[in-house]
């Protein structure tokens, strides 16, 4: 007899969560500390922990998290905008379809951190170059999502639409792309994660020492602040957590009616 598990609650989650990733750290704690292998250059936990503590009245630090934030929610916003128009286009007629396939195809398998140099040079240094590199990783998820969420909109409601003489452009403006929003909101969620990773590796390779990742480049150089550059990539990544949770959060709160379609 085939058992259904029933979701875990939002409390127990976190709480198991919790306990996995202070588990891992008292393990990783224990055998760095062990001495079974060099332990030069690796991050200890607790090293990095306290790193992180030091870094959090460092109001400089704060500004270069400002700036990183700044610049991923700018290319969010790019990508989000390119994403839901040019999806729903390529979603609605096969004309725009056939028209964008192949750049779509070539655009997106292209690495944006690769891409970067290259817009720094048309654009020039600074949050614009870096923002368009994170708009280039992030828009593809909203694009497909939204294409296919136009997609699969019940012809009855369009043809319905039709009967009362609405044009194509309406029909798509008022019923395929509002039908499509949690799909394409689906995609803004996942391209969230990913362009906080790319901004601070943009920030890395061609940034002007701006932005978290400039931050790290510029502590890595003293290999004495190892640990600082650690701390810093940690609070990116619960920085990164955080957002994770606000835009699921989001999903759940505005977009709770399309969890009934699945059932």
């Amino acid at each position: 007899m085939k058992t259904i598990r029933e979701p875990l609650s939002t409390s127990r989650a976190a709480v198991l969560g919790t306990i996995g990733v202070i588990g891992s750290g008292v393990v990783a704690e224990i055998f760095l500390r062990s001495g079974l292998i060099a332990t030069e250059g690796l991050p200890i936990p607790s090293q990095v922990i306290s790193g992180a503590v030091a870094l959090v009245p460092d109001g400089g630090f704060w500004q270069q998290v400002g700036f990183t934030l700044g610049e991923w929610a700018l290319g969010m916003i790019i990508a989000t905008v390119v994403g839901v128009v040019l999806g729903g286009l390529m979603g609605a007629f096969t004309s725009s379809y056939i028209a964008f396939e192949w750049p779509v195809e070539a655009f997106r398998v292209l690495p944006s951190v690769a891409l970067a140099p290259i817009l720094v040079l048309l654009v020039g240094r600074g949050m614009v170059a870096l923002s368009l590199a994170v708009a280039l990783a992030c828009v593809w998820p909203i694009l497909l999502n939204t294409m296919y969420g136009v997609r699969g909109v019940d012809p009855t409601s369009v043809n319905t639409a039709r009967t009362f003489g609405m044009s194509e452009m309406q029909i798509l403006s008022k019923i395929k792309i509002p039908t499509a929003l949690p799909f394409a909101f689906t995609g803004i969620r996942i391209s969230a994660s990913i362009g906080l990773l790319v901004a601070v590796s943009v920030e890395l390779l061609v940034g002007d020492g701006s932005g978290i990742g400039g931050f790290i480049l510029t502590q890595s150089a003293n290999a004495a602040n190892l640990d600082i550059v650690y701390a810093a990539t940690l609070i990116a990544g619960f920085i990164g957590v955080i957002v994770n949770l606000v835009m699921a959060r989001a999903d759940s709160l505005v977009f709770a009616w399309k969890k009934g379609l699945s059932q």
